[in-house]
């Protein structure tokens, strides 16, 4: 299996179009990070719809591949699928994120610890991998059109652009066409950033 290279917003800093977690650059060493496009649309198919774009402008995250049966928060432990290994990420970041139309922006500083994990076989038919993302502390998670689809199916209603704060737990799959998101559970705090970059 080719190794899989996702970013995710997985945290801005990170998704998972994964997770489309976590968006600009978070990119790992030694494992994956979810891949995501590069503009996402808030409200899409509606007449509110709007482009936004993200880039990080600062980046203090070191990256470092971690043994398998190390402990990860939310009861996981770390996993590997050769050629794809678990990974903690720690160090902060702030992100900006911006409504194309209106060219307003939020400024998001970014914090806390996370990880990747890989199941050793795919748990989706088809998939070529699929695992978890944890993070903890302060995130933006942005969510292409597959991921918001996949949790759609699943009963999960989130917007395609989520600022977080606590422990975060998104299962992710990767396909050929790549990352995206399949669960998304929170026990913390979440604002909708597709409102507060439409000014409401």
């Amino acid at each position: 299996m080719r190794r899989v290279k996702f970013m995710m917003l997985l945290p801005i800093g990170t998704l998972l179009a994964l997770v489309t977690p976590v968006a600009a650059a978070h990119a790992t060493t030694g494992t994956a990070a979810a891949a995501q496009p590069a503009a996402f649309t808030c409200y899409p198919n509606t007449p509110s719809a709007f482009t936004v774009s993200n880039s990080t402008l600062v980046n203090n995250q070191t990256t470092t591949t971690i043994a398998d049966g190390t402990p990860i928060p939310g009861g996981f432990v770390a996993q590997s699928d050769p050629p794809n290994f678990p990974s903690k990420t720690t160090g902060s970041d702030v992100a900006s994120l911006t409504n194309e139309t209106t060219g307003h922006t939020i400024i998001h500083n970014e914090g806390g610890t996370s990880w990747f994990t890989f199941d050793p076989a795919p748990k989706l038919p088809g998939a070529l991998a699929t695992g978890t993302f944890v993070s903890t502390g302060s995130t933006s998670e942005l969510f292409g059109p597959k991921s918001l689809a996949a949790l759609e199916a699943a009963g999960i209603h989130e917007p395609a652009v989520v600022l977080v704060n606590g422990l975060l737990v998104m299962h992710f799959a990767v396909d050929q066409d790549g990352p995206f998101v399949t669960s998304f559970s929170l026990n913390g705090t979440q604002q909708d950033g597709c409102a507060l970059l439409a000014g409401s």
